[in-house]
This record gives C-alpha cells, sequence and structure tokens, in this order.
C-alpha cells in the first residue's frame, strides 16, 4: 500500500496549492483510481524518521517518484507514460481553470506583477514547470564575452502532439494528457481570445508563452504590431513579448500556431543600449537608433500607439522587399523580421531585428554547424542560445580528449568528436596539452561561448556604415 505516500501527497497539497480539506477525499479516490489501487487509508501523522519536510518542498517531484515508481513497477504503466501519469495526478489536487483565472484576475488588479509571480509559483508547486528536469539542461552565462550571453544545452524532450490538440501550443492542452497539470490565464489581445501560461522548459528565467486560444496561424504588418503592443501592456513593465519571423528557415519552432515569447527579466539584448541615434523626416517624434547588438537591431519609441505603429511598419515594408550589392532579395521572400514589444514608462518600444536569408556572404566557419545548424529563434537572438540536445554528449566525448582520458588521435577520432577534431586539435594546443577535467570543461565553455557569439554576429545584416543606404531610402538619417 501507499497510504503514506498519499498522504504525504494531499498534505502538500493542502500545503502549497490551496486543496481544500473538503477536497481531500475525492483527490484521494482520483488518485487511488489513477494507481489502480485497492485502497487507501489516511494517515493522520506522518512524522518519525522517515517524515519529509512538506513546507519546505518547492515541488512535488520528491513525493511523486515512490508512487510513479510503483505504477511502473506493478505494470500500471510503461516508463515512458510516467510523465502523463504524473500530470494525471497533480490534476487531481489542485484548482480549476476557473479558480486560477479569479485568482490572477483578484491579484492583477491589486499589483500585476504579483498576478504573474502567483501563477508562476503555483505551475512550479503543481509540477507542470518542473525544475528539477530543467536543472538537467547544462546552462551557463558566458562571463566573458561583451555581452552575457547566456548558453544553454537543451535536453528536455519538445512536446509531441499528434491528432488532438492540434499543435502542443494549442488551449485544449490544458487538462489533456501530459499537460493535465497545465494552468493558463485568458486574457483579450485587439478582441481576441488568448491565453498565457509558463514554458515547461524555462529556458530564461520565468520563460512564458501568449497563445491565441483560436489555432490560427500569425499575422504581420500592423495587424501583428498591435498585437505585440496589446500584449506588451497585458505583460506590465517589467515584462516583454516577441514574435517569432515569417519566414522559412527563420528559426521559428511552431509556425502554425499565432503566439508570443514572454519573460521578465530582460534578455542581454534588450539590456543592450543605442549604438547610433536616428531621426526619421516623416516621423521625427519617434525616438530611433540600432541598438548595440552583435545583429542588426533597431529600436524605436513612442507614447502614440498608432504613430509607432505605422512607422514600425513601413520600415518593415522596406526591409522586406530591399536588396543591395551584398543582398540578394529579388523575389521580395528573403528578408524578414524579429520583433520584441515592451511598454515602459507609457512608452511602446520596439526592437525589431532585420534578417536576411539573401545574404551572399556566409560568415561563420562550417565547424559552428555542429553547433548550432538550425536557424537562430527568437531566444537565440535575445541572448538566451539554446543548443541541440545532441550536444551535451558530444562535448563529453570531447571533454576526455582535453583532459587525457582518451588519446588524441585527430585520425582515429569516433563518431560524436569526430565532427569536433579541428576544435579539439586547437584547444589542445591553446591548453599546452592535457588539463584537469574541471579546467576541461571550463575551456570548453569558452570555446562555445565564442562560437554563439560569432554565429549570432553572423545574422547581422548591416553594421554602422552599411545601414546607412537603407535608412537613407525611408527618409531616416543620423544624427
Amino acid at each position: 500500500m501507499l497510504d503514506k505516500e498519499i498522504t504525504d501527497l494531499l498534505t502538500y497539497a493542502e500545503t502549497h496549492l490551496m486543496l481544500d480539506e473538503l477536497d481531500k477525499a475525492r483527490a484521494a479516490r482520483q488518485i487511488v483510481r489513477l494507481l489502480k489501487l485497492d485502497g487507501y487509508s489516511p494517515l493522520y501523522e506522518t512524522e518519525g524518521e522517515n517524515a519529509i519536510d512538506i513546507d519546505g518542498l518547492f515541488s512535488p517531484h520528491k513525493l511523486l517518484e515512490p508512487l510513479l515508481n510503483s505504477a511502473v513497477e506493478r505494470g500500471v504503466v510503461k516508463p515512458e507514460d510516467k510523465p502523463e501519469l504524473k500530470a494525471e495526478i497533480m490534476d487531481a489536487l489542485i484548482l480549476r481553470p476557473s479558480e486560477i483565472n479569479d485568482l490572477f484576475a483578484d491579484t492583477a488588479s491589486v499589483n500585476r506583477q504579483k498576478a504573474f509571480d502567483f501563477l508562476y509559483d503555483y505551475s512550479v508547486k503543481s509540477g507542470y514547470v518542473d525544475l528539477v528536469e530543467c536543472a538537467k539542461n547544462d546552462r551557463w552565462e558566458a562571463k566573458e564575452l561583451k555581452s552575457k550571453l547566456e548558453v544553454i544545452i537543451n535536453v528536455m524532450p519538445q512536446a509531441v502532439v499528434s491528432g488532438y490538440p492540434e499543435c502542443a501550443l494549442c488551449y485544449e492542452n490544458e487538462g489533456y494528457g501530459k499537460s493535465a497539470n497545465k494552468r493558463v490565464v485568458t486574457t483579450e489581445i485587439c478582441g481576441e481570445e488568448w491565453f498565457f501560461t509558463y514554458s515547461r522548459h524555462q529556458y530564461f528565467d520565468k520563460h512564458g508563452v501568449l497563445v491565441n486560444k483560436t489555432h490560427t496561424p500569425p499575422t504581420g504588418g500592423k495587424d501583428a504590431l498591435n498585437k505585440l503592443a496589446c500584449a506588451a501592456e497585458f505583460m506590465g513593465a517589467d515584462g516583454f513579448v516577441g514574435s517569432n519571423a515569417l519566414a522559412e528557415n527563420g528559426g521559428a519552432k511552431n509556425s502554425v500556431h499565432e503566439h508570443f515569447q514572454t519573460g521578465y527579466r530582460y534578455a542581454p539584448e534588450l539590456r543592450a543600449g543605442y549604438k547610433t541615434r536616428y531621426k526619421s523626416k516623416d516621423y521625427p517624434y519617434i525616438e530611433l537608433g540600432t541598438v548595440d547588438w552583435y545583429n542588426t537591431v533597431i529600436r524605436l519609441s513612442h507614447s502614440n500607439l498608432e504613430k509607432t505603429v505605422e512607422f514600425a511598419d513601413k520600415l518593415i515594408s522596406a526591409w522586406t522587399s530591399y536588396s543591395d550589392e551584398r543582398i540578394a532579395n529579388a523575389d521580395g521572400k528573403k528578408n524578414f523580421v524579429n520583433i520584441v514589444c515592451r511598454k515602459i514608462g507609457g512608452k511602446y518600444v520596439f526592437d525589431i531585428i532585420l534578417r536576411s536569408n539573401g545574404m551572399k556572404k556566409h560568415k561563420t566557419p562550417a565547424e559552428y554547424n555542429e553547433i548550432k545548424a538550425d536557424a537562430l529563434g527568437l531566444t537565440d537572438l535575445l541572448g538566451y542560445f539554446v543548443l541541440p540536445n545532441k550536444l551535451s554528449e558530444q562535448l563529453q566525448n570531447v571533454r576526455l580528449y582535453l583532459d587525457g582520458t582518451k588519446p588524441f588521435d585527430k585520425a582515429a577520432l569516433d563518431g560524436e568528436a569526430k565532427p569536433f577534431a579541428g576544435m579539439i586539435e586547437r584547444m589542445l594546443k591553446d591548453q599546452g596539452g592535457t588539463v584537469t577535467s574541471l579546467e576541461a570543461k571550463l575551456n570548453l565553455h569558452d570555446e562555445i561561448d565564442v562560437a554563439c557569439e560569432k554565429i549570432l554576429a553572423s545574422t547581422a545584416v548591416f553594421d554602422g556604415e552599411t545601414i546607412k543606404p537603407f535608412f537613407e531610402s525611408i527618409g531616416i538619417y543620423e544624427l
């Protein structure tokens, strides 16, 4: 029997998830049904040497493990089905969607940031955002670079959905399958129903997504800019919202369902200031400049939303059709943008990241393809560099040559390390031979940091001088 384990979990739900005393018995029966147990006898005292400090727990992970392991041992579920069973168990213990929405709205009416903090805390305590799993990602801050990029080697599996719901972002995921313990809050964005939830991947602090309630493709033009501004108002002054690119090979992981990425801690790109100030002849009142960042970012802001959106739309339209001797865009399909919006001090602040698949000169070495072969997504562009799962194992293998565990023979490298032969050879030379395992790890981090910086810089379409013809074509001049 699992009486103690279920009792501990119920106590946790009372303590951290607002489970009402009158709902405990029903929740226990649901858990018994999910685990296919013969019954459950409540324990009113769980003290002693095996007692768990439930007040001090930040997640249900420790309490769920014995229940899930028992279910596997007894053949109730297969090992690969543990995440779904976990979600369904927690769904029996947490508040209903309507209760979450009411609490969020009541808190937001007094303090918007505390409302988002409440939802994040609840998402963690309910196990939907599993910080134990997130901690398995290898992540570090590139402290030696001019801008402190954060590097994340993601080992968490991506959500895969087929049939119902239509995709992993759909509103119908709430309470369904592996997302049974997911809770969202709804809002209105430009007259449409949207919802907000926190990302279970947490690529950065309090990483969230704002999603159209209807499974519909993203829009462009003024419509998208207005939605971003409305979304920025919803997020509040401490937040930002950003859109993926509407382009093939633009880095978007899900370009079918309209959504925005959101966050609260300023991303490295957003912390960067102006590099050069400009002024528009037709919109002289809009604050305008390029950002001191690796790629080409144009920042503009003003309190008048209509005029700000009008100017941003004209700038983006001009870029979409732009060509020169370095950018082959005769068909008008190679240039695209990512957009980030904030509302700060009553002003709408747009960061428009110019991008192009028509650049005639590729700027990064081929060896970097092994580090980041995919096109950069919004999180990468903001300075949160998300690298592929396979890189974790590859770098562990590479480290064995750097610390002397394996002798280095460039011609005889195995499959995992072979693509990094040149890098290993160069690093061994720079190190002056083999080093300790810790030094090898840190040196590898430094190597990846530089690679990420160069990859990000390779997406720049202009520098300080080459941007002038584009700006002048739309009446923008340096101050």
